[in-house]
């Protein structure tokens, strides 16, 4: 595809995003109406509400709020407003354009929001949105739901937003937020609630997402000097590689998403910490970038989840049943746009590091092929892909801003890198 068609397109997204899926708090909806991108209802979710109901009366975990507007549209707003950030942040450095910096400014604001809620309740606690909404879609601010992702996915934006464009004040504010957070998570044990349970982030053994924590605490450290957080991130990683635990996922993996999260990661700490020499990180973007390769399909898609095997490949799965909520209960060779376009970041990072000359052809036909047509969710060639109680009457597909935000990192990195 040519410049002309993907500039074309990430304006396309860019005007979504701002113009549809930016509430009117400034939080950015993951999820819409499609084709017309539109606020979700609560008729519109009525299979969502049997799905939870069967799976509960089989004994299954599900979502206490799945089926309701706030869960369906906000879930992962934080997530989504968070990448936005980022990719406002490349377009600036490449751009330098007004437009650039007033997005990201509103992604900022965004990106924020949550922790202001979240504060209401415990000083560094940083909430799932639908947990501290205001409006028609307000949840109990009792409500306490976070995960390792709301760890992970805030502080690596605001660090950008830190470095490139936010001002004294901002900078202020950010530091005091991350560094916060970071004992939020030491106070807390590493515990917190997720599907109406307790969960343990970082216990006895660690794996490759439990460095999204520590992550955080060195970006804390930098901005503060907090050698607490400095030190506890020391220790996590090192312990980390002394159990032998930070290495290439192996077996069934519901969310391929996490490749280009564990690249990320492990960029940071090889390119911008003291610990680059705690382990060989390239070798594991290396691996991350040779696993997502393999989840490419003949269609240029990727599929959403498989196996990953000893090889330090993706296999594919054969639809059926699997006791894994993070699976969705149904494990499947559906092809997904929303792995495509991490991939498709994973490549563009891949082409700054130098690693493999073939990884900006390989980003950019991963981007061609996630059009506007292909942003509502996973995308169905087989009857059996599909749970069985789904295929006589599918579920309607909604608009995934998440799928669009990401789509916008990889294009506005490749600009920055001069690829596109």
């Amino acid at each position: 595809m040519s410049e002309m068609h993907l500039a074309e397109r990430a304006a396309l997204f860019n005007r979504i995003v701002l113009e549809q899926a930016m509430d009117q708090h400034g939080l950015i909806r993951h999820a819409l109406t499609y084709p017309d991108r539109r606020p979700i209802t609560e008729d519109m979710l009525d299979a969502v509400r049997r799905d939870k109901e069967r799976r509960q009366r089989k004994g299954l975990k599900w979502h206490p709020l799945a089926g309701t507007p706030a869960y369906a549209m906000y879930e992962d707003a934080n997530y989504v407003g968070n990448r936005y950030l980022i990719s406002q942040v490349w377009r600036w450095r490449a751009t330098q354009s007004p437009e650039a910096r007033a997005a990201a400014g509103k992604a900022y604001a965004a990106s924020m929001y949550p922790y202001d809620e979240g504060a209401r309740l415990e000083r560094g606690y940083w909430p799932k949105p639908y947990g501290a909404l205001k409006g028609e879609n307000a949840v109990d601010r009792n409500y306490t739901e976070t995960s390792v992702d709301q760890a992970y996915s805030p502080v690596i934006a605001l660090w950008r937003y830190y470095q490139y464009l936010a001002d004294e004040p901002a900078k202020k504010r950010i530091a005091e937020a991350l560094q916060a957070h970071g004992h939020w998570w030491i106070n807390h044990n590493y515990q917190y609630d997720y599907l109406g349970e307790k969960w343990q982030a970082i216990g006895q053994v660690l794996n490759p997402s439990s460095l999204k924590i520590p992550i955080g605490m060195h970006i804390a450290y930098r901005m503060t000097g907090d050698t607490v957080l400095r030190d506890e991130c020391h220790r996590l990683v090192r312990k980390g590689f002394q159990d032998g635990a930070i290495r290439m996922h192996r077996g069934p993996r519901g969310e391929i998403k996490e490749l280009y999260h564990w690249a990320e990661i492990y960029d940071y700490f090889m390119r911008e910490t003291e610990l680059k020499d705690a382990t060989d990180w390239e070798r594991l973007i290396r691996e991350c970038w040779r696993a997502g390769q393999s989840t490419i399909q003949e269609d240029g898609l990727c599929v959403r989840m498989g196996t990953f095997t000893e090889a330090g490949l993706v296999e594919k799965y054969e639809p059926g049943p699997i006791d894994d909520v993070h699976h969705g209960y149904w494990k499947t060779d559906a092809r997904d746009p929303g792995s495509t376009v991490m991939i498709a970041n994973l490549a563009m990072l891949v082409q700054e590091l130098g690693y493999d000359p073939n990884a900006t052809a390989v980003g950019s036909q991963l981007l061609a092929a996630v059009t506007e047509e292909r942003t509502d969710g996973l995308i169905y060639l087989r009857p059996e892909q599909m749970a069985p109680e789904n295929r006589e009457n599918p579920p309607s597909g909604f608009f995934s801003t998440r799928v669009v935000v990401f789509w916008l990192d990889a294009y506005w990195r490749g600009k920055l890198l001069g690829v596109f």
